[in-house]
């Protein structure tokens, strides 16, 4: 999710030890924001991109059956990420988030399942719709973005400034979507 919305900050700790910090560096970054970590940071910083190749990487080796590991850290070292959100987004929850993009706002949560499933849960959902998710698409735009390397798809939903209650109905219709899917996720694995 931070190489596909932009506005997500990633740390990667081991213990108290910061191992990187995963920022967008461009100086007009994916979001058009002008985004610069502080020089007095010691931890290790590369653009999501950078991160997004190294896990990918990482994963290939692992699926392989190659042992993977950092340097410098014990097998016993659990490795924590912590993520934020630029302001004036936020955390909805389940992994899902709100942030700003370009003049835009973005509801985005990224899934495990290839596009066509999410497609079919997607279509589940608005059968059962209680009429939350019955917004006027003027300005509304949806995409499934899937990730080859990673094998994950990112649902990304972006719309131009709404007001307060749309946003509080497109938070919540999020929500639903990623509930929705989390079980999907369960279900395919049982």
């Amino acid at each position: 999710m931070a190489h596909t919305v932009g506005a997500i900050t990633l740390r990667v700790t081991a213990g108290t030890d910061r191992i990187v910090d995963v920022v967008p560096l461009a100086e007009n970054g994916p979001c058009g924001a002008l985004n610069r970590m502080p020089s007095t940071i010691s931890a290790r910083i590369v653009d999501p991109c950078g991160f997004r190749v190294a896990v990918a990487r990482a994963w290939a080796d692992h699926s392989a059956g190659r042992e993977i590991g950092l340097i410098g850290l014990e097998h016993a070292d659990d490795l924590s990420i912590t993520w934020s959100v630029a302001a004036p987004g936020r955390h909805i929850g389940f992994g899902s988030v709100r942030a700003p993009c370009a003049g835009r706002m973005v509801w985005a949560f990224a899934s495990v399942l290839d596009p066509d499933e999410i497609t079919d849960v997607m279509g589940d959902l608005e059968d059962r719709s209680d009429g939350t998710n019955a917004l006027a698409s003027d300005g509304l735009t949806a995409r499934l973005v899937h990730d080859e390397l990673l094998d994950a798809t990112v649902v990304h939903i972006e719309a131009d400034p709404p007001g307060s209650s749309t946003m509080r109905v497109l938070d919540e219709v999020l929500r639903r979507m990623v509930a929705a899917v989390g079980t999907a996720e369960v279900i395919a694995r049982i």
